[in-house]
């Protein structure tokens, strides 16, 4: 700041508060442009003591805010450092998802660091004034879910492979994979080591292997172990060895009903539904889950490579926040691992715990809602509804 050791002559000033005040030096002692000050401060208290202001400019509002927006490709820093006031700052989200390409580039930058998730939304709420008001951005016309549509159906049209679409969200139905990518669609693939990775080739040992359910069958360089049947959607689990190798699949037995072999696809804990999610969790760099290595549509099948390890203990297991944060990134990424038991649990050579089944994991995110015919609904995954809405918001504080 700039001191006048003489007694300086100012002018009356009308003071609001933060009101930076430009004063008025005498010709001898004008101040150079590197001395200029900005204060948001009392000028009379200042003028006492010597020190002269000039303007700080023009205060924030709304349509400087989104200025700043429409010429960055970082909007979550702008975001968190505004000081607009609850009710503008609200005004400001529905504007910037009301603007298409604002909104895409939104989108994007949130989705793209899942492990961001929970701190942008206390960001948003903090801004936003509350649980209430980040719904109704949620919610409302021009709000973040109508912007969401809008960006998954864009992905969805522009994807060349259903892993695109399940990189983003677990979460997918059925007859939208189907419409897009054709009823033999496969998540993953095949590995070399299986039919040289000929995907026919080893859809006719898998038929040939559901006929011959016996443990120890043999076919074609592979051995069979126990079939076993279970799951809360009728899944069924066999494993089996080629080439040195030990892999597990996990399926729904083919009806011969195409329609309800879809339907069955959608149900809690179907090898569809685990496929997704473990390919996501693949897809997003997490290592403490199930070995995928394919889903195959036209037999509804996943497989999977066998993970080598010892059972925990039960006391290991006894609390499921604790066992969740053990699985280091998984929350991070907006899934929650519910069905905690022994069974599902293996610890490898390096002592650590992973899962083998993700059957009843729960995915919900904030910034991924479920849209409308596109993705579903079930109790152990987010869609489109008021209460994943709440339970994402309240699973980032």
């Amino acid at each position: 700041m700039s001191q006048i050791n003489n007694s300086p002559i100012m002018r009356t000033y009308k003071h609001t508060p933060r009101q930076a005040v430009e004063s008025t030096v005498p010709p001898d002692k004008k101040l150079s442009n590197t001395s200029k000050v900005v204060i948001g401060t009392s000028a009379v208290a200042l003028a006492a003591t010597g020190i002269y202001l000039v303007s700080r400019g023009k205060s924030q509002n709304i349509d400087n805010v989104f200025k700043q927006l429409q010429n960055s490709d970082n909007f979550m820093p702008i975001l968190s450092n505004t000081k607009l006031k609850a009710k503008e700052f609200k005004n400001l989200m529905f504007k910037l998802t009301k603007d298409e390409t604002l909104s895409e580039k939104f989108i994007n930058e949130v989705i793209s660091h899942p492990e961001k998730s929970k701190e942008n939304v206390r960001i948003l709420n903090k801004k936003i004034g509350g649980d209430k008001e980040l719904m109704d951005w949620m919610l409302k016309p021009n709000g973040y879910q109508e912007a969401y549509t809008k960006y998954t159906k864009k992905i969805y049209n522009n994807a060349k492979t259903p892993d695109e679409l399940v990189q983003i969200s677990p979460n997918w139905n059925i007859w939208k994979m189907k419409d897009k990518f054709g009823p033999d669609f496969v998540l993953g693939e095949l590995p070399k080591d299986i039919c040289n990775g000929d995907i026919n080739k080893f859809r006719n040992i898998f038929n040939n292997a559901l006929l011959n359910s016996h443990a120890g069958y043999e076919t074609e360089g592979f051995k069979f172990g126990e079939y076993i049947l279970g799951g809360l959607s009728g899944k069924a689990v066999r494993s089996f060895e080629t080439n040195g190798k030990k892999y597990i699949m996990k399926f729904q037995p083919n009806l011969g009903n195409v329609d309800l072999n879809d339907n069955i696809s959608m149900k809690s804990d179907s090898a569809f539904l685990n496929s997704q999610l473990d390919r996501f969790l693949q897809l997003n760099h997490f290592e403490q889950g199930a070995k995928f290595k394919l889903f195959d549509n036209k037999t509804n099948m996943a497989l999977y490579e066998m993970t080598e390890g010892v059972k925990p203990s039960e006391e290991m297991l006894s609390d499921i926040l604790k066992t969740n944060e053990s699985l280091n990134g998984l929350n991070s990424l907006g899934v929650y691992y519910n069905d905690i038991n022994t069974s599902n649990f293996l610890i490898d050579k390096d002592n650590k715990l992973s899962f083998i089944d993700s059957g009843e994991a729960s995915f919900i995110d904030f910034f991924k809602p479920g849209v409308e015919a596109y993705h579903f609904s079930l109790p152990n995954l987010n869609g489109k509804s008021i209460t994943d809405t709440a339970a994402a918001i309240n699973l980032s504080k």
